[in-house]
């Protein structure tokens, strides 16, 4: 019996919903750390970063703003209120535990033992332009 699966590889749109929400707080708090922002900065700049990503709607505050009170809840960053111009908006800055939360999680990343194969994936699903192809014998039907 072959192995068959009912994921849709030409709607890759599950598949990036689950790694944009498996990396959106790390991501938000990375975004912060960069420098003090406003949430329609926040916004602006995860906009432009998912512009590539096929069929992706934009991302607007009522998705953004939950999220960064949940990381200001947890002491991850903190918001204060400043004038731009003549409105007052509200800017969000990394804390110290935020900063030593992403320190943490970027050295366990980093002490983990050097895994050539995840590398190579990685550069091949990030950096390298080539296709994948099918070359005949390569794939052998699955029996179980």
């Amino acid at each position: 019996m072959a192995l068959k699966s009912n994921f849709n590889y030409q709607d890759n749109s599950n598949f990036e919903n689950a790694l944009l929400k498996g990396v959106r707080n790390i991501f938000l708090l990375w975004i912060i750390s960069q420098k003090k922002i406003h949430g329609y900065g926040i916004i602006s700049k995860l906009n432009e970063s998912i512009s590539s990503f096929s069929n992706r709607k934009p991302i607007h505050g009522s998705t953004i703003y939950p999220l960064l009170h949940s990381l200001e809840e947890d002491g991850l960053i903190t918001s204060s209120k400043e004038l731009n111009g003549k409105n007052e908006v509200k800017v969000y800055e990394i804390t110290q535990e935020g900063i030593m939360m992403l320190n943490s999680l970027k050295q366990c990343i980093k002490s983990k033992p050097r895994n050539d194969y995840l590398i190579s994936f990685m550069d091949d699903m990030l950096f390298n332009e080539k296709t994948f192809t099918l070359k005949e014998g390569d794939v052998d039907e699955i029996r179980y």
